[in-house]
């Protein structure tokens, strides 16, 4: 054990240094997708909100967000020396839950008013099951929908607190001046 340690050491003298994950490096920003949702931080304290339509070696051209009008507004091409950094933002993809609940709760209905009908039918006693089995299907369609609803918010909550919403995918330190003390731009959710 004794002849290892030091045998290991001298090893580590002259293995070649590991680069280090950087988020320095623009093609990190060649590297994102048409639509992908994007907060840039500019050198002159500027944030835009939008999507990425195009990148190239000089810059990007983003696709601001326009929150008083349609979910895209107009699109601005933003010079790569301007930028500051750029953070990917992940929206939540959740379903619409109205649509959900009404349409588990329409299915359930009409599977519970066939079933009770055919009940009748079988039976001829003409109890009305329809009416009772159709507002049973309802009550577990909507049950239903719920559960579905619970079970895809929930997975979609694990993987946020997991996996983050947000990341750093550019940041350009080189227009500081040395031991300027001035901070990368962090976003206040960040902090």
């Amino acid at each position: 054990m004794r002849r290892a340690l030091p045998a290991f050491l001298a090893v580590l003298l002259f293995v070649p240094q590991l680069p280090a994950r950087t988020n320095r490096d623009w093609n990190n920003v060649k590297k994102l997708h048409p639509g992908t949702q994007v907060e840039i931080f500019l050198w002159r304290g500027d944030r835009l909100d939008g999507e990425v339509e195009t990148v190239s070696d000089t810059g990007l051209r983003l696709a601001i967000d326009d929150y008083a009008g349609p979910r895209v507004g107009p699109s601005r091409d933003v010079d790569r020396t301007a930028i500051r950094s750029i953070v990917r933002v992940r929206h939540h993809n959740w379903p619409d839950a109205h649509k959900w609940l009404l349409s588990g709760a329409l299915a359930g209905g009409a599977i519970g008013v066939t079933t009770g009908a055919i009940t009748d039918v079988k039976n001829h006693d003409h109890q009305s099951r329809w009416f009772t089995d159709g507002f049973a299907g309802t009550a577990l369609g909507f049950a239903a929908s719920c559960g579905a609803l619970f079970v895809i918010l929930s997975v979609d909550t694990a993987k946020n607190i997991h996996g983050s919403a947000t990341r750093f995918v550019y940041e350009d330190d080189s227009n500081l001046p040395p031991n300027s003390g001035r901070q990368r731009a962090v976003p206040n959710r960040f902090k």
